[in-house]
């Protein structure tokens, strides 16, 4: 008889083999990716069909032999909850366990200057709209994400500085601002749920994911899991030192990368309104000045990020994200010369410095992905929760 802990390895298993195929998969399939045998494969997909987790598609001729029947991950059976905090809007989005948007609201709101308190009631405002819309659908988790470092143990925002928060119990207070929801709420940095949508794209990779927004952030990429550190917010890209006794940074320190390339420090220096859309940061600057001077200032000053990131690292590829997608052709060149005056890996050859994926809004959409955590990593648990 199967024990009850290794049947819940292989239910997470085929779970997350299924969902790592990206499209539709046979039981076969599934049994050659996980390394379980076909019958153990065929008595789970039946338990996870069972338990709404799985849903099976038109069987397809192969030719000779039965039909493969296709399978993929249940649409419309149970939602997760992603809540985004900026210093200008939150936005909340429900996710079912195919991917797919349930609902989303937005809310515009210059928070940067607000009490911490006004962002945990219209947060729970966004979430209770969106929860009436679920309706009676179960919803795995909440998930928050914040622009700051948050405590590994009890989930206070520690510092988020493009909010002017520090220590705030935010998940504290939106939970009885909700009133004990049924179903778990936690925060993460914003960061480290954007580069969650990256991984689907690059399974198994390791690299660095930088990202430009009101501030900058990143992660660690190493073979295919995002790097915690010590405290949890390794990857803190945006507060890497790179003029010593340098420009001011809103975190208090002098020197740091975001004090030169955030959205906040360039519209500042160039006179901006502070609220200019990110989209639209670069062109500005540019009307204003020579545009390679503003590529110069931005590409050398990430490029002297990533050269001393690489060199701890020893990683060959980089992936843009937020506004600095769109003109990554453009710093390219900048970003690669300096690294190559500063990184041990240029010796190995050139770093791949890619664009990363087209997703306007990854940290909402990390979010709403990290809270369907819960039933990836133990789905016997949560089948037993549904009935």
């Amino acid at each position: 008889m199967q024990s009850t802990h290794l049947r819940e390895h292989n239910l997470s298993a085929i779970l997350r083999a299924l969902a790592a195929a990206g499209g539709p998969i046979s039981r076969a399939g599934l049994a050659a990716a996980t390394g379980l045998t076909k019958p153990t494969v065929s008595k789970q997909v039946e338990e996870l069909i069972d338990g709404g987790l799985i849903a099976e598609g038109t069987p397809v001729s192969m030719g000779a032999g039965r039909p493969m029947v296709p399978l993929r991950l249940a649409e419309g059976t149970l939602a997760a909850i992603g809540l985004e905090v900026t210093a200008d809007h939150l936005s909340c989005l429900a996710l079912d366990l195919g991917g797919r948007v349930l609902v989303r609201r937005d809310s515009e709101a210059p928070l940067a200057q607000e009490e911490p308190s006004r962002a945990v009631e219209q947060g729970a405002a966004l979430v209770r709209e969106v929860l009436a819309e679920l309706g009676a659908l179960p919803v795995a988790g909440l998930v928050v994400a914040v622009p700051g470092r948050i405590a590994p143990d009890d989930g206070r925002v520690l510092s988020a500085p493009n909010l002017t928060w520090e220590n705030v119990p935010y998940v504290r207070e939106l939970v009885a601002v909700l009133e004990e929801p049924s179903f778990p709420v936690s925060a993460q940095n914003d960061n480290r749920l954007s580069v969650l949508t990256e991984l689907d794209a690059r399974p198994g990779g390791s690299f660095l994911y930088v990202r430009g927004s009101t501030g900058v952030g990143g992660a660690v990429v190493l073979g295919g899991e995002v790097l915690d550190g010590a405290h949890g917010w390794a990857g803190e890209f945006g507060h890497t030192v790179v003029v010593p006794d340098g420009e001011l940074c809103r975190c208090g320190r002098r020197g740091c990368l975001e004090a030169y390339i955030s959205r906040h420090s360039l519209a500042q220096r160039a006179g901006l309104d502070p609220d200019v859309r990110l989209e639209d940061l670069v062109d500005r600057l540019a009307a204003s000045r020579d545009r390679a001077e503003v590529i110069g200032v931005i590409g050398r000053s990430l490029g002297l990020a990533v050269a001393n990131a690489l060199n701890v690292l020893d990683l060959e590829t980089v992936v843009l994200s937020g506004y600095l997608a769109p003109i990554a052709e453009e710093i390219t060149p900048v970003v690669r010369e300096t690294v190559q005056r500063h990184a041990l890996a240029a010796e190995a050859g050139p770093i791949a410095i890619d664009r990363a994926d087209s997703l306007a809004d990854p940290a909402l959409h990390g979010a709403a992905r990290a809270a369907l955590a819960p039933v990836f990593a133990d789905p016997g648990a949560w089948m037993a929760r549904g009935r």
